[in-house]
């Protein structure tokens, strides 16, 4: 197992020689021993996130103050990425496998994949969170029906992730956190949903003490990969990824999960909330996905129909059917409105 304890030098901890390594992390990017440590190296800088020119990459420098400094950050970065690595799917035993010792050398892996992506994007670093991400993308492409395919798990995986983290680093980016692309904004975003078709959730955790970002953090950094089982996350992430808009696809489940345990919520207090919200119940998740996706047609159809129709928000609910998967829409239940008349004895009552 992974030493818990004292980082190990940085040339042992990223095993980064050929026969584990198998492949180049990126195109043109490896990393280089140097005086006994690792260095990022690229001969290409297309992203222009490496400096060809940079004299760090120079063998031949003599040791100084500064490439001390430098690899003790290289030390703690991987002595990070090592603690959460091996806490990435624990029970699964694609990463536990003992034969020629691959579980050890699958994590290995994704040590590499994030040490070098850190390396080349510090204006974000390493954020508890990736390595879920990083886990789930890797033992899917390890698994590809295609083997040569499957043997470049590691460096298709490093592509992907690089990919995904363009759309959504600022999430990462303590900077960003109050813009709407950051963290803070994104849970702004998702609140203002529940709250606009599920006040009464809403307004119950609030008066319970249950803050939006003890859940919802966990939820959006790691793109929902650790409330679910690995096969429903991945069904979760076949959708995710081919919506246009995944942060939009990610805030409308997100709510529609905080709906779809409304009762469970309704009748808990502190305790009980956050234990259901930071540790998910099993649900179905066809129905949970097909549920959000009605949520967003039909809050689309009446938001289209008040704007373009000129008509009120009561009109547009009596008037368009919302679908069955609907749990909660606007309030209320299934998303239907009460007729004019059961308005009125429904006020009448509650005047009595």
């Amino acid at each position: 197992e992974h030493d818990r304890g004292e980082a190990q030098p940085v040339r042992n901890a990223v095993r980064i020689d050929h026969e584990n390594a198998g492949n180049e992390l990126d195109e043109g990017v490896e990393l280089r021993q140097i005086h006994g440590s690792w260095h990022v190296d690229s001969s290409d800088d297309e992203d222009g996130q490496c400096d060809r020119n940079d004299n760090i990459h120079d063998a031949t420098l003599p040791q100084s103050p500064s490439m001390d400094l430098d690899e003790e950050e290289n030390v703690l970065l991987l002595d990070e990425i090592r603690k959460d690595v091996i806490r990435t799917h624990p029970d699964l035993r694609f990463f536990l496998e003992p034969k020629e010792d691959l579980g050890q050398k699958r994590y290995a892996a994704l040590e590499r994949i994030l040490f070098v992506w850190a390396k080349l994007n510090k204006g974000v670093r390493y954020v508890q969170g990736m390595n879920e991400i990083v886990g789930t993308l890797y033992f899917v492409l390890a698994h590809d029906a295609n083997q040569d395919w499957a043997n470049e798990a590691e460096a298709d995986t490093y592509f992907l992730f690089n990919s995904l983290m363009v759309e959504m680093r600022d999430v990462f980016v303590p900077d960003l956190d109050e813009a709407d692309t950051g963290i803070h904004g994104r849970i702004s975003n998702m609140i203002s949903l529940l709250s606009l078709h599920d006040p009464e959730v809403r307004c119950h955790l609030d008066n319970v003490g249950i803050d939006p970002s003890f859940y919802s953090v966990r939820w959006l950094t790691t793109l929902l990969s650790r409330e679910f089982l690995l096969p429903d996350t991945i069904r979760l992430w076949d959708s995710m990824f081919a919506s246009t808009h995944k942060d939009n696809f990610l805030r409308y489940v997100s709510v529609t999960m905080v709906m779809v345990i409304r009762d469970q919520l309704l009748r808990g207090d502190f305790s009980t909330c956050l234990r259901v919200l930071q540790a998910y119940p099993p649900t179905n998740l066809d129905r949970l996905l097909e549920s959000s996706r009605a949520l967003w047609i039909y809050e689309s159809q009446i938001t289209l129909a008040c704007h373009k129709g000129g008509i009120g928000l009561g009109q547009a609910l009596r008037s368009i059917t919302p679908p069955p998967a609907i749990i909660m829409a606007y309030g209320l239940r299934g998303g239907v409105a009460p007729q004019i008349g059961e308005q009125v004895r429904q006020a009448g009552e509650r005047g009595l």
